[in-house]
């Protein structure tokens, strides 16, 4: 994945970013994260995990 990304220009990323966001997929990929974190199914450091958390309250504010 990381070689996909370094192919992609700011301006790919963000649209990637818009269009994911418009299409509410952000914040299902964010839940499901955070889920598969939670039960133990993936694993990251605590900043990470807050970072996500924070993440997935301002998608589901919007």
């Amino acid at each position: 994945m990381e070689t996909t990304l370094k192919k992609l220009t700011s301006e790919d990323q963000k649209l990637l970013v818009e269009i994911l966001i418009r299409q509410q997929y952000a914040i299902e990929i964010v839940s499901s994260e955070l889920n598969d974190i939670e039960v133990g199914a993936k694993s990251t450091d605590e900043v990470t995990y807050n970072r996500l958390v924070s993440l997935f309250d301002l998608l589901r504010i919007k």
